[in-house]
């Protein structure tokens, strides 16, 4: 690819609007504070490990697994 082909590209993809944050998303961003204030000592990767697992058994996951 082109160095003027790059560019061109990049300047499109500015131009584009922002995706609306999806159901998970906004899950996410909702309970991964609450988690962390919970649970001070946990590391970053480990609580959205957590949060993505409680995802998983959500009222609000479309595609949630029955328990």
């Amino acid at each position: 690819m082109a160095k003027s082909q790059r560019i061109s590209m990049s300047k499109s993809h500015a131009s584009r609007s922002k995706r609306q944050p999806t159901t998970y998303n906004l899950f996410i961003k909702d309970k991964l504070p609450n988690y962390k204030a919970a649970h001070p000592n946990v590391k970053h990767k480990e609580a959205f490990k957590q949060v993505a697992y409680l995802w998983k058994y959500a009222a609000e996951n479309p595609n949630r697994t029955p328990s």
